[in-house]
Formats: C-alpha cells, sequence, structure tokens
C-alpha cells in the first residue's frame, strides 16, 4: 500500500536540513570549560549546548549534548 505522498513531502523538509550533534564527555569542570573554550574560539556558541548532566552510573563523568540545525 503506497504511502501518501503529503505526508512523506512534508517530512522530508526536515530531514534534508543540514545539523550537527556534538557529545562531550568528562568531569563536570572539563565539560563546562570546553564548551567556554569552543564558545571563545567562534566554533559554537554555548547556548546550542545542554546543561551538563551526570552520566547515570558513573560518579565523575558529565555529559553535554549539542545538537543543532540550520
Amino acid at each position: 500500500m503506497a504511502k501518501d505522498t503529503r505526508d512523506r513531502d512534508d517530512r522530508s523538509i526536515e530531514h534534508n536540513r543540514p545539523y550537527i550533534r556534538l557529545q562531550l564527555f568528562g568531569t563536570r569542570e572539563t565539560v563546562q570549560s570546553t564548551i567556554d573554550r569552543m564558545h571563545a574560539t567562534g566554533f559554537m556558541d554555548r547556548v546550542y549546548w545542554g546543561q551538563p548532566m551526570p552520566v547515570p552510573g558513573n560518579e565523575v563523568e558529565w555529559v553535554s549534548v549539542l545538537y543543532r540545525r540550520w
């Protein structure tokens, strides 16, 4: 059975947009300072990074994720 082409076309716009996703792991301080350095060098504004969060099951490792479409 064929899918409705309108439904497929509506979503194809979103799928074709370029994006980037980066995951940064380390201690909380290292994650935050790396984000700050990337911002200072003009690599990526810090507002695109998620709040650093602890990695479940690991007492010292934290993660922050950057996901951006343009």
